[in-house]
């Protein structure tokens, strides 16, 4: 080593060991400016780390809350908007046996791709992967929008949920970016009333579109507001990278996204939800396609937690995450307040149409009391969480509500008065209003940081597959209850029943038979909310077996954040 390097580190020591006075200063200057240039770059972020996370001002922040809420409608819409305009594209593209996949097909993309998401957010910049999956969501739309056949629809659907899948997850993520968690809780309850608004209004918005213009205008309105959404996005969002993965290079990255992991998780995603999707419904439960489904999906789990505990450093779910005692029973939650919510909104419309012979659009005018109990209550939740700083009030509030509700709703029979339909279903739609963000919530309390973005999406996954295996649970059960028509009325198949649909029920009979016909229909729709009671029953568990975790001033409550730009390093 030179006279020259031992002088100059001598002097860079004395420096570190006192504070200069003016002419140290400039000497330090001088010396600091010699140093190598990645060393200073390096300073300059571990500076950048420190520094406070600066919130958007209200303007922007109403501003990127709207984009959020328009995104969340848009995927909520396209789980539902089909269902009505069916037999119109059954007109056109003459496919009845494509009928199921032209649902399924967004559903399975759209569960299936929600951890592979929360690995990208966890990775990445929260706003680009955001942009990336609104891009791919409205391919998919301008795909359905002009299929020329039943096969490029089920392409775009299935494209769409690609996109659709990042959406909910990304939502959440960029509300905590954006606002203290002590704040969250009334953001994320208009963004989740926009979603079972959605939901609930899809079936109403398709048929309308459906009769009065054309059913390609289902997914033709997704392109306009998917635009804005992505316009109000990249100008208002900040870029945030996670902290904890901020110095990594390229290389690295790849490595903790952790490929055969995440390939293994979608394929047993994959067969689950299929089998789920076919069992009961399509093909019976024993039936040799179904069981190699759940027997591949066991088989191919086995082999995932095996690679798990082999890949030290690269797990695809964080030892975190498996030790949170309060994420699992959030997720539980999740998924049985999703499941009660999504098994109420299947059948009731059933229920109006079979039993009030309501039509398909009045039937979802009927929902009404739901909807507008749900978007009210997930305000108040999210108002009421703020003000006290902690999610379990509104969890066991939730669970209790929707239990009672979904109990009242098991009473349903034919002579049902409209103040009773209306008015259980008030109270059920302030259980789920109360219940659905939460679990979001909770997430961000109890995980660090840097697991945030798995979390969440490992939520969403909750909520999106609870209500897959609940729905066709429902289905089966359902179905057996139509089996006792068959049983007073021979001649008539419960499969003929099924194709026939609820508002043409009279038509397979003669009068005298309809008011004993409508009483076993009633009683096979009632046994569905039996499912969904059990199921509010057992989110309480789910609400009480969840650690009492304040917002105020958590360890997570800067959410993904440390700063209001992207902590990217140079790989060394």
């Amino acid at each position: 080593m030179s006279k020259q390097e031992e002088s100059r580190i001598s002097l860079e020591h004395s420096h570190q060991k006192m504070p200069p006075d003016q002419s140290e200063q400039k000497d330090a200057t001088e010396t600091t400016s010699q140093r190598p240039v990645a060393a200073s770059h390096h300073d300059d972020e571990n500076n950048q780390q420190h520094q406070p996370h600066q919130y958007p001002d209200p303007l922007r922040l109403s501003a990127i809350v709207f984009s959020q809420c328009m995104a969340v409608f848009l995927c909520g819409l396209d789980q539902t908007i089909i269902a009505t305009a069916v037999p119109k594209i059954s007109d056109d593209f003459h496919a009845l046996g494509d009928v199921g996949w032209w649902t399924s097909a967004y559903l399975l993309t759209t569960a299936t791709f929600q951890l592979f998401y929360g690995k990208m957010y966890s990775l990445a910049p929260v706003k680009y992967v955001y942009l990336g999956a609104l891009l791919v969501f409205n391919i998919g739309s301008l795909i359905c929008a002009t299929a020329p056949n039943s096969i490029a629809l089920i392409l775009g659907r299935a494209i769409a949920g690609v996109g659709a899948a990042g959406l909910m997850s990304g939502a959440v993520l960029i509300l905590a970016q954006s606002a203290p968690l002590e704040k969250r809780a009334g953001l994320l309850g208009l963004v989740t009333g926009m979603f079972g608004l959605a939901s609930v209004a899809g079936p109403f918005i398709g048929g309308a579109l459906a009769d009065k213009s054309t059913w390609r205008w289902c997914f033709a309105i997704n392109l306009p507001l998917g635009v804005l959404t992505m316009v109000a996005v990249a100008f208002f969002v900040n870029k945030i990278s996670n902290p904890s993965t901020a110095g990594f290079s390229v290389q690295e990255k790849i490595k903790r996204f952790n490929l055969p992991g995440m390939i293994m998780v979608l394929a047993c995603l994959i067969c689950l939800i299929l089998a789920l999707q076919l069992g009961g419904s399509k093909d019976p439960w024993n039936s040799a396609r179904v069981i190699a489904l759940l027997v591949v999906f066991g088989v191919l789990f086995l082999v995932f937690l095996c690679m798990e505990k082999w890949l030290k450093g690269s797990q695809t779910v964080s030892t975190a995450i498996v030790k949170s005692r309060s994420l699992w029973f959030a997720g539980l939650f999740a998924a049985c307040s999703s499941a009660a919510m999504f098994v109420a909104v299947t059948y009731l419309p059933i229920y109006f149409q079979a039993i009030r012979h309501a039509s398909a659009l009045r039937s979802g005018v009927m929902l009404t009391p739901l909807i507008l109990a749900f978007i009210v209550m997930s305000a108040l939740a999210g108002a009421l969480t703020n003000m006290i700083g902690y999610t379990n009030p509104a969890m066991i509030t939730g669970a209790v509500l929707t239990s009672i509700g979904a109990g009242l709703l098991t009473t349903f029979d034919v002579n049902t008065s409209s103040s009773e339909w209306i008015g259980y279903q008030v109270l059920f739609g302030f259980g789920i209003g109360c219940s659905l963000q939460q679990p979001m919530l909770v997430v961000q309390a109890v995980l660090p940081s840097e697991d945030v973005p798995f979390g969440v999406a490992l939520i969403s996954l909750f909520q999106m597959v609870g209500g897959a295996i609940f729905v066709a649970v429902s289905q089966s059960v359902f179905q057996n209850g139509l089996v006792d028509i068959h049983t007073v009325f021979p001649n008539v198949e419960t499969s003929t029943l099924l194709q026939t649909g609820a508002t043409n029920i009279p038509m397979l009979f003669d009068q005298s038979q309809l008011p004993r016909v409508l009483e076993i229909y009633s009683n096979a729709v009632v046994n569905t909310f039996y499912v969904a009671l059990a199921l509010s029953c057992t989110s309480i568990i789910g609400a009480l077996g969840t650690e009492w975790k304040s917002m105020k001033g958590a360890p997570a409550d800067d959410g993904l954040v440390k700063n209001s730009e992207s902590l990217e390093k140079p790989s060394k």
